[in-house]
Formats: C-alpha cells, structure tokens, sequence
C-alpha cells in the first residue's frame, strides 16, 4: 500500500498537472452574484466576494484571536495568501475565516431588491499546515505566496462561501486593458481599516515605471512572480482621496472576469508602500506563473490524505 502511495504521489508531482485529478474551477466557482462587468461599487455587497477570507492569529502570549490579514479560497481545503501573511510577526496564523463582511456585527444582513438578506455565521476553520512557496524570496520578495491546507473542509453549499476560479490554460490574459479588481477589507491610517470589504480597479502599469516610483522606499528585483498595479480611481473615488489606501490588504485577492463569466484569481497583495500616496504602485503576485505549483502541490497533498 505505501509502495503504490509513493508512486501516485511522485507522478502528480512531476508531472506538469494530473489532468483528470484538476483541483481548481469546479462548477460554481468565481460566481459574480450581481452581474456587473466594469462598473462596480467602491462598498463591497453580501455575497460579492464569498471566497475572501480573514486570517487569525494567536497573539503571543495570548489565548485570543486577532484577524487581521486576508487570504483567497481556491479549493474546500486550501486557502492562498503571501508568506508574509502567513508568518506575521510574533503571532501564530491558526485559523481561517469564510463567510464573513462587517466585521464588527454578529449577523451580517443587506437589503437587495427589497428583501433582507441574512448571510449564516462565518465558518472559522483551522489551519493544519502552511505550505510556503519553495522559491520564495529568490530573488528577494518574489514567489512570495503560501498555500494554507485547512483542517476541515469548506462548507461551499452556501452561497456566501465559495472558491474562486484559477487560471489554469492560459485564456485570462494579464495586460494593460486587463479589468482588475482588488477586494479587501483595508483603509487609510486616518480612516482605519473598513468594517466591510471595499473593491477598487486597479491598472497594471510596467515593471519599470513600478520600480522607478517605489525606488524611494523600496528596492524589488522583478521576476514573472510578479505585476505591479495603481488604483485606477472614478471621479466619484476622486473626491474622496484622502480615504483611499490599501493599508491591510497584505494577502487580499486581485481578480478579473474570465469568457466565461466568472471571475479568476489573478493577483495577490504582496508590496506596498506604508501610508501609499493614491499614485503609488503595489506589487501583487502572479497568479498564473503560480498555478503549476500551487495544483501540484494541492494534488499531491490530496493523494497523501486519501491513502493516509
């Protein structure tokens, strides 16, 4: 029996994917509730997001749980973020959060088309191991993703919980007319962090002109791990720039729709720049240049739970 285990779990690791064995875009996945494609407002909805996750972190010393950073659902059982996220400081990451948006009520509730909309209780699941990214911080700060491999299953019947889609084929094509969206729960250093999840189109701009206006703050070696994006503000946004940053969004999913429809996870937050000026760049994580790894990986962890 270990014998075959050892030669299941060596084949889905070297092989580029286990094509019948996909664990990403199941039916459902990436669902964009409310059908809007480029026009979207600044205040996230109920349902809008349901694969955005909170992370919580055992203080030290502490028996409490502090949920500060955020992470994307992509599969029941695993959870993406950055390695900083997963490593934050004295604290110890145990627990992910789905499910949730004002993170300051019990009951999270929402009028649409006339009806109140009750979502249940966030589901808060353990983490049963953080997987970091092999080549992570080669060259410095890129690669900079892990995969959080959760104690128990996602309840993903519900509408409020489900994963985001993955590219896997190439067909989500990252450029400068790419429409991409960042959600999160973030604010700026005079307005706080939002009690619910805001979203902000964001521009990708070249990794030149990135490095050039962070060059001041901070020196990055690009690599194909890596895209930098601006906010890419309406007039409306416009008004109100002193409240605009993305303060707290390290892990925070950047996403666009697909030709299906659905949306695809394409970035992750991984840099910026303390109290970012609004034309300052961010530096997010490529997704695509991740998903050969991040399917093996799951695969791989997939096989050893059902032979173990």
């Amino acid at each position: 029996m270990c014998f075959i285990f050892r030669l299941i779990a060596v084949f889905c690791l070297t092989a580029a994917s286990c094509a019948t064995d996909n664990p990403f875009n199941a039916d459902g996945c990436g669902p964009n509730i409310y059908g809007e494609t480029l026009s979207r407002p600044t205040i996230g909805r109920l349902m809008e997001f349901p694969w955005l996750a909170r992370l919580g972190y055992r203080k030290f010393d502490e028996d409490s749980i502090e949920y500060l950073f955020q992470g994307t659902l992509i599969h029941p059982r695993y959870v993406v973020t950055t390695v900083f996220a997963a490593g934050y400081n004295r604290n110890t990451l145990e627990f992910v959060r789905l499910g949730d948006y004002h993170t300051e009520t019990d009951e999270d509730c929402q009028e649409i088309s006339d009806n109140e909309l009750c979502a249940p209780p966030p589901q808060d699941i353990p983490i049963q191991q953080i997987i970091r990214h092999p080549k992570h911080n080669k060259p410095r700060l890129a690669n900079d993703l892990a995969l959080l491999k959760l104690l128990n299953p996602a309840n993903i019947t519900t509408p409020f919980v489900r994963p985001i889609c993955i590219p896997t084929d190439g067909n989500i094509p990252l450029n400068e007319f790419a429409a991409l969206f960042i959600s999160a729960w973030c604010g700026s250093v005079k307005s706080g962090i939002s009690v619910v999840p805001k979203q902000y189109r964001m521009q990708l701009i070249s990794e030149s002109l990135c490095a050039e206006k962070l060059a001041s703050h901070i020196h990055i070696d690009f690599d194909q791990s890596q895209f930098c994006a601006v906010m890419d503000l309406d007039k409306q946004q416009k008004l109100n720039v002193k409240d605009l940053n993305l303060r707290g969004s390290t892990g925070a999913p950047v996403q666009m729709l697909g030709p299906d429809g659905s949306f695809y996870l394409v970035g992750i937050t991984s840099v910026g720049v303390r109290n970012a000026p609004i034309e300052m760049p961010y530096v997010f994580v490529r997704v695509q240049e991740m998903t050969e790894w991040l399917m093996q990986t799951v695969v791989g962890e997939e096989q050893k739970r059902k032979w173990t």
